[in-house]
């Protein structure tokens, strides 16, 4: 067996949980940020991944402060994304001249326009790094993108559940093939995941959040589940006047969807009767990803002159929802940044 990397999953949640579980369940040097009952729990009798056919324990050393664990290969952020300003203020101690970041999380990453060669190119995006503290801690030279395509749950602190699916991508930024790409997607193979190297991880990353910014604030405001959402015509038709105005978006910044509308409509669909991330996280009373789905959209459609209405309808629905229970942060206005102020902020996704 190869020599394996340090790797450090930043956030032990169900997604980081399952990255980080099974990567040490195949021998590799596996640490992880996390804090409260997670870490007491990890810190007690290790990292619990419970699989369709056996439930792995699984020793790991965790620790809430960055400066106990040093320099890094691989740092893997495995958090909500209303959470990554605070991990770009920790995670400097993590960072060494070589180490990768790799951002296994939802919605449109601060990075994303970084190597576009269009007319947006090096654009910041206020609504995912409003002040640019992501694009200052993390270097886009360090990051490797990736999309997640499985379904893990918490049945507790420290107790990972998977549930479907078992999908990495992951890729350059500027889509290049290199040796630091290889080594990960070989240890992430080794460790169960089908994962494919991609050579377009902009693309993979907005087919997904094509995908997610209807269902995951209707289901929000509803309660329902995807299969209710898409089954209901009107409700359906919401969801596919957005998925057009989205569409419309990516091919004006040179990505079109790869799918029909219609397709991706069917593609939801197959979900069936399942609860969205952002009801998950409503019920629980955590941050919501607005965001990084949705203000972001109608923010890059204004930079691009692509109107969005039934977005932002969507889009002011889901924060007046949020701020009722409480989930948004108390400096959020809820009013998206005008597109001709989003360059003279600073900031990159």
């Amino acid at each position: 067996m190869p020599e394996s990397p340090k790797f450090c999953i930043y956030g032990a949640g169900a997604i980081g949980g399952m990255i980080g579980g099974m990567l040490a369940h195949v021998g590799a040097s596996v640490t992880m940020i996390a804090r409260g009952k997670t870490l007491a729990a990890m810190k007690q009798r290790g990292l619990r991944v419970i699989t369709p056919g056996e439930t792995l324990d699984i020793p790991v050393t965790a620790s809430a402060d960055p400066a106990e664990l040093g320099p890094q290969d691989y740092v893997i952020i495995a958090v909500k994304t209303p959470a990554l300003p605070e991990v770009a203020v920790r995670i400097a101690p993590l960072l060494g001249p070589d180490t990768a970041v790799v951002t296994a999380m939802n919605g449109i990453p601060w990075w994303f326009f970084a190597n576009d060669n269009g007319a947006l190119a090096g654009r910041p995006l206020p609504a995912v790094d409003p002040d640019g503290t992501i694009a200052r801690a993390i270097p886009v030279t360090s990051v490797i993108g990736c999309v997640v395509y499985f379904a893990s749950s918490l049945d507790g602190p420290g107790i990972v559940r998977h549930n479907a699916h078992c999908k990495l991508l992951v890729g350059e930024v500027d889509g290049t093939s290199t040796a630091r790409l290889a080594r990960l997607a070989y240890w992430l193979r080794r460790a169960g995941f089908d994962c494919v190297e991609s050579s377009n991880i902009r693309s993979d990353i907005w087919l997904k959040v094509w995908g997610n910014l209807t269902t995951n604030p209707i289901s929000m405001l509803t309660a329902a589940t995807v299969g209710r959402i898409i089954e209901d015509p009107l409700v359906r038709e919401l969801c596919v006047r957005m998925m057009e105005e989205a569409a419309q978006v990516g091919q004006a910044i040179g990505i079109p969807p790869g799918l029909s509308v219609s397709e991706m409509v069917d593609r939801v669909r197959s979900f069936g009767a399942v609860k969205t991330s952002m009801l998950q996280d409503a019920e629980r009373g955590t941050p919501v990803e607005i965001d990084a789905l949705l203000t972001v959209m109608h923010d890059i459609g204004e930079m691009v002159h692509v109107p969005t209405p039934f977005i932002d309808s969507v889009l002011g629905l889901a924060r007046l929802r949020a701020k009722g229970l409480g989930l948004l942060p108390a400096s959020d206005t809820g009013q998206p940044v005008p597109a001709n102020d989003a360059f003279a902020l600073g900031r990159t996704s």
